[in-house]
């Protein structure tokens, strides 16, 4: 998923029961997303009008040319996009998986052109509903929705939380309850395939086990690499630190999350 989408779509709920506290794992636990330690800005987006109201939208490597002429677009990671021009200052953008509204989003450019504000609302998979928002700063281009843009300021209408328990003798079993996605894997290194319904066809996810307190994981769509994510637990055991890049970006997501149990 692209990163600017991901951070929009970011939201939470304790649907998992905790893990048990006797594990010796120091990642087994449910952690919830602290928003003031995190770093979600910094990502930048391109848009380019390649043609008459025909956009190419750009994150990291990531690109896709779609119309703005409201109708649904495919795009390369298998949702859709459909863009309607409201007025010179104002867009909107309905994301689509299997004919399934997934996200509705505005982009808001100010009178001056000079910034944006992205708001992006849906309901997620166990049906809680989330409102998000982001502001971005104008890198290049005049005063259109064309140009490259940065994230600085980003708000979300609840933290995530994520839920680990140990799985085989090696391994984790990983959930992020409001999106229903599930991971089961070792890490050794082998591909592992993801589950639930905003999981795209041919997602895996590998990793490997640094030591006690740092584990790399390497996600992947029909075999491209999509992120890499490095976790570290703190000395303590009460923070997770997560670090992810995606190719093409040097800019990384810095998600810190604290243990709740």
């Amino acid at each position: 998923m692209p990163r600017l989408t991901f951070l929009m779509a970011l939201t939470v709920t304790a649907a998992f029961a905790a893990a048990q506290h006797h594990s010796d794992d120091p990642f087994v636990g449910k952690w919830k997303l602290s928003l003031e330690k995190s770093k979600l800005t910094g990502q930048t987006i391109r848009i380019e009008e390649v043609a008459a109201n025909k956009f190419k939208f750009q994150e990291d490597e990531h690109s896709d040319e779609i119309f703005a002429d409201g109708l649904d677009h495919l795009t390369h990671f298998g949702d859709t996009m459909a863009i309607t021009k409201k007025s010179d200052y104002l867009w909107a953008i309905v994301y689509k998986r299997n004919g399934a509204v997934t996200m509705k989003t505005l982009w808001n450019l100010s009178a001056d052109g000079q910034s944006m504000t992205y708001t992006a609302e849906g309901t997620r998979p166990n049906g809680q509903h989330f409102k998000n928002q982001m502001v971005l700063k104008r890198v290049s281009g005049e005063t259109s929705l064309a140009g490259k843009w940065e994230a600085v300021g980003v708000s979300l209408s609840s933290p995530a939380e994520i839920y680990i328990e140990p799985f085989a003798k090696d391994g984790h079993y990983i959930g992020f309850p409001d999106r229903k996605q599930t991971v089961r894997m070792k890490y050794d290194g082998k591909e592992y395939s993801e589950s639930g319904p905003t999981v795209l066809d041919g997602s895996t996810s590998s990793g490997r086990r640094i030591d006690a307190n740092t584990i790399e994981t390497t996600e992947k769509l029909r075999g491209k690499v999509t992120e890499v994510a490095k976790a570290t637990i703190s000395a303590d055991g009460k923070t997770q630190t997560i670090v992810v890049t995606e190719p093409g970006d040097p800019t990384p997501v810095v998600l810190v999350y604290e243990r709740e149990k």
